[in-house]
């Protein structure tokens, strides 16, 4: 592939003013990486030339939010809650040796690939040692996908058998801030991955608070993330949100995930630091974190969507549009049934959808500068739909952004582009280069990954996951009348 591709005759999903998204027939030209010149009838010798006739070209999805490891735990969770994935997912990092990390995080990412995400948000929260750490690094930058991996503090289990459970007492071990300096230090994949930070240990307290906010922003981090849902019976009456305010830790670095119950005070923390929040419907409506915050007007300006779990369920950017606005929708609608009437039109639109999964996705990261959108000097990041599938046929023509939030899903993605670099086509992944293997095709990939996901189940077996959340509830206080048996 040459350093220039042109996307020829394609309709572009092209971001105006105030977001309005637009749909115009034209061509594309990328070179080096950036979108080089859009209009009509552009010519370039010695560029390749991606024929887009009958083809969106939308802006690669943004996913704001994501724990990519978790790839060898994909089914446990399809009727589990907020606690019981606690222990049977996130707690399981235990049993991940860190090969067992660069497979699972190598294989979710590519599943956003394939799935037209070409941004994500990492918070890895499986990090047991530096070792685990780079091995996801290494899964990220060979994978190609563009990415602020969160690198972070985790409940790490000290033991973990039939009888006993317990956690390290120390979330940040002698290794972690010089392994993080270590990382943000060095440049990774030309710049297409940037090292960011999460942090959910609140609890130790300012003093340390303020020291790991301080360490983080001096080495140069420009985005830190952290969960928050209010009024939780697990997360309990201590707000993040009010921490970092009256701690002075806020900023507009903040990218609050979840988010749910949030309040006036909460929102005007927001607005003052000029915060974020990412949504990910499909694991708050499931696991009881309350209405996904996204289309709460108090925090419109700071938005957007993200997967969340992909162990759990959907690991794309359509599904979570599509859930989100669906069920704001039903919200919205159920209040004016109650009266017995039926609202005149729906109060949220595709575009509102379309936009937390792109332009604002981008802001929500930091990274609006380089994606979000189709604009001249932009990174070449891009989604191109058929619009000749069963799916997609008559839709696409009506209306592009219904065709897409509504109609689509990941078999209608022909191509992904990221960084100018092709990643799929025709509707198949390309095989990725990695410092192990070379030329590595998906189907080899499928290989390991089950191979490491009968280790896993086998390790599975000696562990109580019943003694672990019982552990849990002891260690945070937990009111157990508040998890009702229903």
């Amino acid at each position: 592939m040459s350093a220039s591709i042109l996307l020829k005759g394609g309709t572009a999903l092209i971001h105006g003013e105030n977001d309005v998204v637009t749909a115009q027939k034209t061509d594309i030209l990328v070179s080096n990486g950036k979108i080089e010149k859009i209009g009509d009838s552009i010519e370039a010798e010695g560029a390749d030339v991606i024929d887009c006739t009958g083809k969106l070209i939308s802006p690669g999805f943004v996913d704001a939010h994501h724990h990519c490891w978790q790839t060898q735990l994909k089914g446990r969770h399809a009727n589990h809650m907020l606690l019981e994935y606690l222990s049977a997912g996130n707690l399981t990092a235990f049993l991940f040796k860190p090969h067992d990390i660069y497979l699972g995080e190598l294989g979710g990412l590519m599943e956003l690939i394939d799935a037209g995400v070409t941004t994500v948000v990492d918070h890895f929260h499986a990090n047991y040692s530096p070792e685990h750490a780079d091995a996801a690094l290494e899964a990220t930058v060979e994978s190609g996908i563009r990415s602020v991996f969160c690198y972070s503090s985790a409940f790490r289990v000290s033991e973990w058998n039939q009888e006993s459970f317990s956690i390290e007492q120390n979330p940040l071990p002698d290794w972690f801030f010089p392994h993080l300096l270590k990382l943000t230090s060095q440049q990774h994949a030309n710049g297409r991955v940037e090292i960011g930070f999460g942090y959910d240990h609140f609890f130790l307290g300012e003093e340390t608070n303020k020291m790991v906010f301080k360490t983080v922003r001096d080495a140069g981090v420009k985005l830190i993330t952290t969960h928050w849902v209010n009024e939780s019976p697990l997360f309990g009456p201590r707000s993040n949100i009010t921490i970092m305010d009256q701690q002075q830790l806020a900023g507009p670095d903040v990218l609050v995930s979840h988010g749910n119950q949030m309040n006036d005070e909460d929102a005007a923390v927001f607005k003052k630091y000029g915060m974020s929040v990412a949504s990910t419907p499909m694991t708050e409506l499931q696991m009881g974190h309350g209405s996904p915050i996204c289309y709460d007007p108090r925090f419109e300006d700071c938005a957007s969507l993200g997967v969340d779990c992909h162990s759990s369920g959907a690991g794309d950017m359509i599904t979570q549009m599509r859930v989100g606005l669906q069920a704001e929708r039903g919200i919205f609608n159920q209040k004016y049934i109650e009266q017995g009437k039926n609202p005149w039109t729906c109060k949220q639109t595709v575009e509102n959808a379309f936009n937390l999964a792109t332009i604002k996705g981008a802001r929500a990261c930091k990274l609006e500068d380089k994606v979000g959108s189709i604009a001249v000097g932009k990174s070449a990041d891009f989604v191109i739909f058929d619009t000749e599938t069963p799916a997609m046929i008559c839709a696409a023509k009506k209306d592009p952004l219904a065709a897409i939030v509504l109609h689509s899903s990941i078999r209608d993605i022909d191509t992904v582009i990221i960084d100018g670099v092709v990643r799929k086509t025709k509707g198949k992944l390309l095989p990725i280069e990695t410092r192990e293997k070379g030329l590595w095709p998906w189907k080899d990939l499928v290989a390991d990954l089950q191979d490491s996901y009968a280790i896993i189940e086998e390790k599975s077996k000696n562990i109580n996951y019943e003694v672990a959340t019982q552990s849990l509830g002891a260690a945070f206080h937990l009111d157990w009348n508040k998890f009702p048996k229903v």
